[in-house]
């Protein structure tokens, strides 16, 4: 029998090209688990940091909801609890036309499991009309926020908070 009618095998070769670009694939993917597994945890400090980010962007996109996730059912503040500080937000929230929530500052003092906090925010209302003009500031508040947090079962959360204007004196106790 004669070879001719029959296809040849043809011999499976990696060209040098594609070897090293898995090689390169596989090498980026080590270091990417690497790097996963060798960063550290944020610290209490950077997660009560991030409770306050998280409600100054909840407050700017109106989800009065999520604004008050990170506050605990035990909460007690200005004469509010909980279910009162959630009504007056979603109140304030979707009553104010905000073009910006910013922390400007804040410091915080980790103590064990309960940690002060003292956060400054500015509140920038937008103008009035369409378009850019819809975005430029019109007022500007800043306001200063006292807050003590308990580490619970499921993370940071404020327990009692005061607020009032930044630069107004203190209200005694």
């Amino acid at each position: 029998m004669s070879d001719r009618g029959r296809p040849r095998p043809v011999p499976m070769r990696i060209s040098r090209n594609v070897a090293t670009f898995v090689l390169l694939l596989l090498a980026a993917a080590g270091a990417l688990l690497a790097v996963r597994l060798l960063r550290h945890p944020p610290t209490d400090e950077q997660r009560i940091r991030e409770i306050f980010d998280r409600a100054a962007r909840a407050v700017e996109e109106k989800r009065a909801g999520d604004v008050v996730a990170d506050v605990s059912e035990r909460f007690q503040g200005q004469g509010m609890g909980r279910r009162e500080l959630k009504q007056f937000v979603a109140l304030e929230t979707l009553r104010g036309s905000w073009n910006a929530v910013l922390p400007v500052g804040a410091q915080v003092d980790v103590q064990g499991d309960r940690a002060l906090a003292v956060v400054e925010v500015a509140l920038v209302r937008g103008g009035q009309g369409e378009g850019v003009v819809a975005r430029l500031p019109e007022a500007a508040n800043t306001w200063r926020i006292d807050a003590v947090l308990d580490r619970e079962k499921d993370g940071w959360k404020v327990v009692e908070a005061r607020w009032r204007r930044a630069g107004e004196a203190t209200a005694p106790r």
